[in-house]
């Protein structure tokens, strides 16, 4: 493909990015980073520049970023949503004023990069979207050895059918009861001392970051700012409580119940990409105010919950969810122990916005609640949460929604679907890569993923174009406006 490609590189990734783009095929790849002398090129300066001028208010005729859309970025960013509102406020506009400067200068073709995560690749996805210029995040595929692209959780996917001998042989794989992601593998077991451990190790991290964010002059990273236990999300040491709220006798408690009436909260991590930049409706960000709601609505109607929590979330979860839940009748809180596969092979329904649980729960032939996630081809084979509203209707829902007489056909419908977005490659040959002795792996990554881009960019099938039209989103500020 002929053009530049633009790379927007994470911390310590540029080498890895840098090694792929030149596999890419593309006549230029450049790694932009926002750290000052990563990559090659890097926001740093710029955005400081800009920021001053804003926060001297002599850069609002300059602003970039419309007041709806400030409102939506800081409110999905996990950093700029704790900050104080002017501050945030001047932080987005100067990262698209450098942005800017970015775009008008590589002159891209596409933009890459990791899912969105903060503002920082929000804020460029937004400006290459004003520009015409389609943008892909690039990460691993619920379907092993393979990497998928999307963008904000829509899979971007072929228009070229799966082949029905590879649906199958993935059907087999993955639906079957004892799969696990490869994340929630090999768990050190979950004990005061590890919550200890893991809480000074992360508070101390927090510390060292705050220095070292002065010593670089660079101290409105988010690198360093998402670091420090400033921030809302952030445990406090009362909540290794969280050892005692859990429940040994969950599953006699859930026994209780019929099977369709047994409701599973997978609860994700806090927070969460996938929920802060791929659901629509702003009010469904408050994740937690989510979960709580949902529950109340599904007690009164006869459902118990049960919760469990994200094994990656140990030492990272403040206990008040668990709190406001519990205090709800008929709510169970379960072990950590306990894997997702148990609870899926106990409950009749799965909820969880957009975890790899609501995924595994309907190939499994349960009824699985989601919000707006990549692996939802239809509402066929889901029950999607869009709206704050579809809250109070889910019990509803739930009862007049039948299981699937042709459990194989569901099956192939979502597996078919998660081909068509995905293609081979190993997405993590990142662990453990030596940019002095770049391996092969990772060559061959960017050797697909750029004949991937060839097959969905604007010379292509032009799957952004097709299905991303301008005008698109269902909010005044919404990133598809």
């Amino acid at each position: 493909m002929t053009g530049t490609v633009l790379i927007y590189a994470i911390h310590r990734m540029e080498g890895w990015w840098r090694h792929i783009g030149d596999h890419m095929g593309f006549d230029h790849a450049v790694v932009l980073t926002d750290r000052r002398g990563k990559g090659d090129r890097w926001v740093t300066d710029d955005f400081y520049a800009a920021y001053e001028n804003f926060r001297t208010n002599s850069g609002a005729r300059d602003a970039l970023l419309a007041p709806a859309e400030i409102t939506d970025i800081i409110a999905r960013c996990r950093v700029l949503r704790w900050l104080p509102t002017d501050q945030a406020t001047a932080m987005a506009q100067a990262m698209a004023t450098a942005m800017e400067r970015v775009l008008d200068t590589v002159r891209p073709t596409v933009v890459t990069g990791f899912p969105i995560d903060s503002y920082v690749s929000d804020v460029l996805a937004r400006r290459a979207r004003a520009r015409g210029i389609p943008y892909f995040e690039v990460t691993a595929s619920a379907l092993p050895g393979m990497c998928m692209l999307m963008h904000r959780g829509r899979l971007i996917n072929s228009d070229v059918e799966a082949d029905a001998g590879a649906v199958e042989t993935r059907i087999r794989e993955i639906a079957a009861p004892v799969f696990t992601p490869t994340y929630v593998q090999n768990q050190a077991p979950f004990t005061r001392a590890r919550f200890l451990r893991t809480f000074w190790r992360f508070r101390l991290r927090g510390w060292v970051f705050k220095a070292v964010s002065w010593l670089k002059r660079d101290p409105l990273n988010l690198h360093y700012l998402d670091a420090q236990s400033s921030l809302g999300h952030k445990p406090q040491l009362s909540d290794i409580r969280v050892i005692d709220m859990v429940q040994a006798d969950w599953k006699a408690r859930v026994q209780t119940f019929p099977r369709d009436r047994r409701v599973l909260f997978g609860l994700q991590l806090l927070p969460e990409a996938a929920i802060d930049y791929w659901v629509d409706d702003l009010a469904m960000v408050r994740h937690e105010d989510m979960l709580v709601e949902a529950a109340r609505h599904l007690v009164v109607d006869g459902f118990i919950v049960v919760v469990k929590d994200h094994p990656l979330q140990f030492g990272f979860r403040q206990t008040e969810l668990l709190s406001r839940l519990s205090a709800l009748p008929n709510v169970v809180i379960a072990p950590y122990e306990v894997s997702g596969n148990e609870m899926l092979a106990t409950c009749g329904v799965s909820l969880t916005a957009t975890g790899t649980l609501g995924l595994q729960a309907a190939l499994l032939g349960l009824k699985s609640v989601t919000a707006e996630a990549y692996y939802v081809p239809n509402e066929q084979d889901f029950i999607v949460l869009k709206t704050w509203h579809g809250l109070s209707v889910l019990p509803h829902r739930l009862h007049e929604t039948m299981l699937p007489a042709d459990l194989y056909g569901r099956q192939a419908r979502i597996v078919a679907r998660l081909l068509q977005g995905s293609f081979d490659a190993d997405f993590f040959c990142f662990q453990g890569f030596d940019d002095r002795s770049p391996d092969e792996t990772t060559a061959e990554l960017g050797r697909q993923l750029g004949a991937r881009l060839r097959l969905l960019g604007p010379d292509g099938e032009n799957w952004h174009g097709r299905h991303m039209p301008r005008g698109g989103g269902g909010h005044d500020g919404s990133p598809l406006r």
